[in-house]
């Protein structure tokens, strides 16, 4: 064999070995063990499932050839679970990993506790713990952000991203391989906060809501622009944010159609900018924290000091901005006649928690104009991206959902 020729068989090995090092780890989520219902079982397997789809570097194998597997194993989950044979089975499947949850009851509670195998060594991966404060009501808000948690730890085998150039033409930190978030309570919403701006550079508002809305740091994918009173409350509590730098901040709060809120971190100064003025940009993250609990048969909620409650359904049908907020205004759905459409503002919270309002809808109206005091042009938000758009008070949607504060 001729030099050459050698040369290209290392080459190509090599090259193999490259790219099946990138290749996501694959794991097979199993279902729950511990003292609730089937079919409450399948939630939070979907739960584990979803948590694992939006983390970066992990995908989840079918539940076809997870169940096959199983049942030709006969094997089931029960309260006393074996990790190493939990790990063999995951190397039937061509896993890489296992993940599970196992739940018991405390006191009316639950106590929740997710782990991810390692199937080469049958050993605990990454693990977390949390418990509800309201029964079954905030069961799979808890596993939802137990298992987020979980899964953002550091882990051996996964590596992090590297963001090496952004559409603002910027260099943009490689965010994705630390785990020193910082979550800051926001008077009742959690809010994470990356430890690094998102930009080295300071950039205009567009700039800074676009490197939000496009990071996937951590795995996540709904980063945004603190609001103006979120960044407000991060400048009182600036001491606990690492690097802040003594400048302006954009926060994602309009004042008018050319102008946005921006917070100096060397001064208490909260004022509108022009949004081709520069500032710097410091992605936030609810994180998926759901604080809904059912209340009479419709969700209820607090945010930022204000009781709200929520339409358990949507309104369906066919409706153009005003009739939409007529539909709203105009109902006594369970007992109440101040029912409203929500603010664009509200609509972030009510996106963040989809899966638990089941608002499977795409677009949603909201009662805030594009520009103030004009019904022409009303914001909306679209529920398969998250992004708000404006557009036409005459465009139909397919369905709406209302909302009251308390």
């Amino acid at each position: 064999m001729n030099r050459f020729n050698l040369l290209t068989i290392v080459l190509i090995f090599f090259t193999v070995g490259l790219a099946q090092g990138q290749k996501d780890k694959k794991v097979a989520v199993f279902d729950p063990v511990g003292d609730v219902s089937n079919n409450l079982k399948i939630i939070i397997r979907e739960e584990l499932s979803n948590a694992v789809v939006n983390t970066l570097g992990f995908t989840v194998l079918e539940r076809e050839l997870i169940n096959k597997v199983m049942a030709e194993s006969e094997f089931q989950m029960t309260g006393h679970v074996d990790d190493a044979q939990i790990g063999e089975l995951g190397k039937k499947m061509g896993a890489n990993y296992v993940c599970y949850a196992s739940i018991s009851s405390v006191g009316g509670n639950y106590y929740i506790s997710c782990k991810l195998v390692d199937v080469m060594t049958a050993k605990i991966e990454r693990q977390n713990t949390g418990i509800t404060q309201s029964g079954l009501d905030d069961l799979f808000t808890v596993v939802s952000t137990v298992s987020r948690a979980m899964l953002q730890q550091q882990g051996t085998s996964v590596q992090g991203k590297k963001n090496t150039q952004s559409e603002v033409g910027a260099e943009v930190y490689d965010v994705s391989s630390t785990t020193d978030l910082t979550e800051l309570d926001m008077m009742g919403l959690k809010l994470l906060i990356m430890p690094i701006d998102e930009s080295p550079l300071k950039v205009t508002y567009t700039e800074a809501n676009r490197a939000c809305e496009q990071s996937t740091a951590y795995g996540l994918t709904d980063w945004r622009l603190p609001t103006k009173l979120e960044i407000s409350i991060m400048f009182k509590q600036k001491s606990r944010l690492r690097g802040m730098k003594g400048y302006w901040y954009w926060s994602g709060t309009r004042e008018n159609e050319k102008e946005y809120y921006r917070q100096a971190f060397d001064a208490d100064k909260l004022v509108p900018a022009d949004i081709r003025a520069k500032g710097h940009v410091r992605c936030v993250h609810n994180n998926g924290v759901v604080n809904l609990v059912d209340a009479n048969g419709v969700w209820e909620y607090s945010l930022y000091g204000t009781d709200y409650q929520v339409m358990p359904e949507d309104f369906k049908g066919e409706f153009s901005w005003e009739e939409a907020k007529n539909a709203c205004e105009s109902s006594t759905s369970y007992g109440h006649s101040d029912w409203i459409l929500p603010t664009i503002e509200d609509m972030g919270f009510l996106y963040d928690n989809r899966i638990a309002l089941n608002m499977n809808g795409e677009w949603y109206w909201s009662s805030t104009p594009y520009k103030p005091g004009s019904t022409k042009q009303m914001m909306e938000k679209n529920f398969w991206n998250g992004k708000n758009y404006d557009t036409g008070s005459g465009a139909r949607r397919k369905q709406i959902r209302c909302i009251r504060k308390k």
